[in-house]
């Protein structure tokens, strides 16, 4: 859900900066029985920005057997992307004798759909919606790994903090991404992700100069692992680019909103962990024994873990008594609210949030900042405990409630009701450091995207490049 809001804000973006370009996306859904979110979101999105400049492509849905759905959402993802390289091909194929292809933009987990590109000549460019750090990272482990001859599994089983080239402070071990350090999903998916990488002919980051100075430093000054194979690609940091879609029910999102309004300004937590976000019933439960104990002010997106299949996507609840602790409800009925999907960034917008514990998965994290919002941390999969470590040490935005919380560790331990807890009473204090901190990257993630902003002037560069493109 989330890379998909970003890529269809990242065409928006295009088509209003520069009249001569025109874009086309290509849509590859996700059956709804794996995520029934991210379909009528697309849907929706369709239906409201279609133009002459920005036309969408649905591309044919395919069958996947029971083997997609055998392992994890990612694996399935990675299947279906590479079934779609011929529809892709057929697609470009069609275009011959229309307009000039100056560029094909592929997200961050869609590399192999470059060598379509490849095989007509069209310059490929990377939709990173990951922050430069783990850009840093990923490019890092796959120069260990090809290069060096290095198992990067090593670096998991390390009992000392490490030094990456894109972290400004050593990395202790344990928070190091399950996709980078489990050997099925690096040598399956990831390290060919990162090849990919290098081999385009530019990376788009979701990221501001601002806000990942060390990281972007890093990489233009020649400190991130030099291939064999050539210099890195041309980096843009044009973001924050923010999923501003309408809400797919505008009567839930009227209802959250009237309450918020109903509340003091900066008095709410928001607690959400996105689309792909969920929580087994004792965990859920410390939480609601803390907020109980604290007493604040909540707004809680609660989402039911997967039933049936590896795969899929989280669900929502029939009926929120039935894992929530007795009474809960009544209890807190004043002051809190528990609900299914959230419109995270319009939530976050409003002036009754003081706070947002999140599993710190960029989009969230831009969105956050963007609205001055401080961060608790609580990262569940991909990258997001190396954006937790980030947003605490090194950025200062965030507290932490945990930075090592892993939803695929088999062993991983509760987070207790007292240390959520303290984390949540750290976030709401009043007048705090991570407060003052969040509200001045508020104002530089707004001044970067205005004109002369330098997420502005990475844009416009971009737009150079395709122009020149069309020029050869």
């Amino acid at each position: 859900m989330g890379h998909v809001a970003q890529m269809l804000e990242l065409a928006k973006l295009f088509i209003t900066r520069n009249h001569q370009v025109s874009i086309t996306v290509l849509i590859m859904k996700l059956p709804d029985y794996i995520d029934a979110v991210s379909g009528p979101f697309v849907d929706s999105v369709i239906d409201s920005s279609s133009s002459e400049r920005l036309r969408f492509f649905e591309l044919p849905p395919v069958d996947p057997t029971p083997e997609w759905s055998s392992k994890t959402r990612g694996h399935f993802v990675n299947r279906l992307v590479q079934t779609q390289k011929s529809q892709i091909r057929e697609f470009l194929i069609s275009q011959r004798g229309g307009v000039k292809l100056v560029g094909f933009v592929v997200d961050m987990l869609c590399t192999p759909l470059m060598d379509v590109a490849d095989e007509f000549g069209i310059p490929s460019y990377v939709f990173f919606t990951s922050p430069a750090a783990f850009l840093g990272l990923m490019l890092h482990f796959q120069f260990l790994e090809d290069e060096c001859n290095e198992d990067v599994k090593n670096c998991d089983g390390s009992t000392t903090l490490l030094s990456f080239p894109s972290y400004a402070y050593p990395v202790p071990p344990n928070i190091l991404p399950m996709v980078l350090v489990d050997r099925d999903t690096w040598l399956g998916r990831f390290i060919d992700f990162a090849r990919g990488y290098r081999k385009a002919k530019g990376i788009i980051i979701n990221t501001f100069a601002e806000l990942e100075i060390y990281a972007l430093d890093a990489y233009n000054n020649n400190n991130i692992s030099r291939s064999e194979q050539g210099p890195l690609p041309s980096i843009y940091p044009i973001g924050p680019i923010l999923n501003q879609s309408k809400s797919q029910s505008e009567s839930e999102e009227a209802e959250i909103t009237n309450w918020l309004d109903e509340q003091p300004p900066n008095s709410v937590v928001l607690l959400c962990f996105g689309s792909q976000g969920s929580l087994p019933t004792d965990q859920v439960k410390q939480i609601a024994i803390a907020l109980d104990n604290i007493g604040c002010r909540f707004l809680w997106s609660l989402r039911s873990p997967p039933q049936s299949n590896n795969a899929q996507f989280p669900g929502e609840y029939t009926s929120y008594s039935e894992i929530l602790p007795e009474g809960f409800l009544n209890r807190t009925e004043k002051k809190g609210k528990v609900v299914g999907w959230v419109p995270q960034l319009k939530v976050l917008s409003h002036e009754a949030i003081g706070g947002f514990v999140s599993h710190c998965g960029w989009n969230s994290v831009l969105e956050s900042l963007w609205y001055g919002v401080p961060i608790a941390t609580w990262p569940l999969h991909s990258e997001q405990q190396v954006n937790a470590f980030q947003l605490v040490k090194e950025i200062g935005v965030a507290v932490e409630i945990t930075l090592d919380y892993c939803e695929r560790n088999k062993d991983q331990p509760i987070v207790t009701a007292k240390a959520i807890e303290n984390g949540i009473s750290k976030l709401m204090e009043t007048n705090s450091a991570v407060k003052h901190e969040a509200k001045i990257m508020k104002e530089k993630s707004r001044a970067s995207v205005t004109e002369g902003g330098s997420s502005y002037l990475a844009f416009s560069k971009l737009i150079n490049e395709l122009l020149k493109n069309a020029a050869v």
